[in-house]
């Protein structure tokens, strides 16, 4: 995921790199120099004076960019531009792939994006189910592929078979203490009218593990929430298919590239709410800093429901937010 291995120094050659590979014919949608420039605004303290940024060349990047890392991370931000459009222009897929190229990367999000550029929607959202945390957690139930089969592709994220003891389990975190982690994820099911997992129709394991992370974040389950936990999951996990999952929503919430096996298809555009580009990029920022890998295989987040929530977030260095009134970046302030 971009800019967890680069430094504010590095922001001027950054922004050079993806203006240049993204804009040289002028931004596709408004939402793409809005939303990087927050990006470079929150997590590297760096203001992008688009009039301003000079041309760089894909041999003066490679020169400057010798880690691996801090490449992939660059193309990851330039398709991050790409998948904002639809459709995707093929002059802007192709600039991409140059780059890409040229830098010597190669990733999931490239492959997914390049299948949409060409039209194979099919095809990019098998890609993307394939690569996400949700097919490694649901290869882990030894009856997956029967419920798949019996059931279909509401198995990937639904629970379709009743299992009261798991139901239960989650059910009696009500008698958690308040403001502990087990009372506040408890109020997130009721609150929103969601059924527990275990539930027919509810969440089932794979897509509930992400209910925790709502609840620890502080975000809702509204597009721009969803979009929220899914930048702070990218920057604060390590598991390969996690920018990947970040890219899926934008894809759902923004530019309606793919639908959601969850939601359905949006409305694209729905992102455009107050400070929609600031409130990504600052939850960017604070899983940048976050101690605490949601998708690590020897995390239970049971065994934390009983803790309260306000330590756990100061014990996983979970900072507080700064978007509108308490961000000083020029998108949310135009005073500054």
């Amino acid at each position: 995921m971009f800019f967890r291995h680069v430094e504010p120094e590095q922001a001027p050659l950054l922004a050079s790199a993806v203006v240049t590979a993204c804009a040289k014919d002028g931004w596709a949608d408004p939402f793409q120099p809005e939303m990087l420039a927050a990006i470079f605004d929150h997590v590297l303290g760096y203001t992008i004076d688009f009039a301003e940024v000079p041309v760089v060349s894909i041999d003066e990047v490679r020169a400057a960019l010798p880690s691996a890392q801090e490449r992939i991370e660059l193309i990851d931000l330039m398709v991050a531009m790409e998948i904002l459009c639809n459709p995707i222009p093929l002059h802007l897929s192709d600039s991409v792939d140059s780059w890409a190229a040229g830098l010597g990367v190669v990733d999931d999000e490239i492959e997914v994006a390049r299948a949409l550029a060409r039209g194979e929607t099919a095809r990019a959202t098998a890609d993307f189910i394939r690569h996400t945390y949700t097919a490694t957690a649901n290869a882990q139930n030894p009856d997956f592929e029967r419920l798949l089969d019996q059931y279909g592709q509401k198995a990937i994220n639904f629970t379709v078979e009743a299992d009261p003891s798991l139901a239960a389990r989650y059910q009696a975190l009500e008698n958690c203490e308040a403001n502990t982690l087990g009372r506040v994820l408890w109020e997130f099911y009721t609150d929103r009218g969601f059924g527990f997992p275990g539930e027919i129709g509810a969440a089932n394991l794979s897509l509930a593990h992400h209910d925790w992370g709502h609840v620890i974040y502080d975000y809702g389950t509204t597009g721009i929430g969803e979009v929220e936990a899914a930048a702070f999951r990218a920057m604060s996990s390590n598991f390969r298919g996690v920018g990947l999952q970040f890219f899926g929503d934008l894809m759902f919430y923004q530019s309606a590239l793919l639908s959601s096996l969850v939601t359905g298809l949006h409305p694209r555009g729905e992102l455009q709410v107050p400070n929609a580009s600031c409130r990504i990029a600052d939850a960017i920022r604070r899983g940048r800093v976050c101690t605490l890998d949601p998708y690590d295989p020897a995390l239970d987040f049971f065994d934390h429901v009983n803790e309260n929530l306000d330590t756990l977030r100061e014990r996983w260095n979970v900072v507080p937010k700064r978007i509108g009134e308490d961000c000083t970046c020029r998108a949310c302030n135009t005073a500054v």
